[in-house]
């Protein structure tokens, strides 16, 4: 006889990472199944977009510069424009403001971005875990 909860634990959510840094991806699964997660990866936008359709995750980490400087916009407007995948959440992370000067934020920029949470490269692997559980949450209240 399962205890209540059992059942909804041993499903591990499915995160899907979408970046072209081979080690970037490497090192943040680590992270993420290291903390009980479930990870798939895809290494440009094209693919992020087919894995998306074909692993159906819980959450999507998104880089932004992958094949061009809008990459990942390109991806989450896909993404949300979707209806069967429309209410996955996206954290895009990115280097963009230490590699361009230009910075992002959330509350001012998340309606266009089409992105549900944003944090800056590199981010601690603590603060990784922080923003995936919280948006995780933030969907199972939904």
């Amino acid at each position: 006889m399962k205890r209540q909860g059992e059942e909804t634990m041993s499903k591990k959510a499915k995160i899907l990472l979408v970046d072209n840094d081979i080690d970037f991806i490497d090192l943040n699964k680590a992270v993420l199944e290291n903390n009980g997660f479930e990870v798939v990866a895809a290494y440009s936008g094209a693919e992020g977009i087919d894995r998306i359709r074909s692993e159906q995750p819980d959450l999507i980490v998104l880089d932004l510069m992958m094949e061009k400087h809008d990459s990942g916009f390109t991806v989450a407007k896909t993404i949300k424009a979707d209806p069967a995948n429309k209410n996955i959440p996206i954290l895009m992370l990115t280097a963009v403001g230490s590699e361009t000067g230009t910075e992002f934020s959330q509350q001012l920029d998340g309606y266009w971005m089409k992105t549900d949470d944003y944090a800056s490269k590199p981010l601690a692997p603590e603060d990784l875990i922080k923003k995936v559980n919280e948006l995780l949450a933030r969907k199972a209240q939904e």
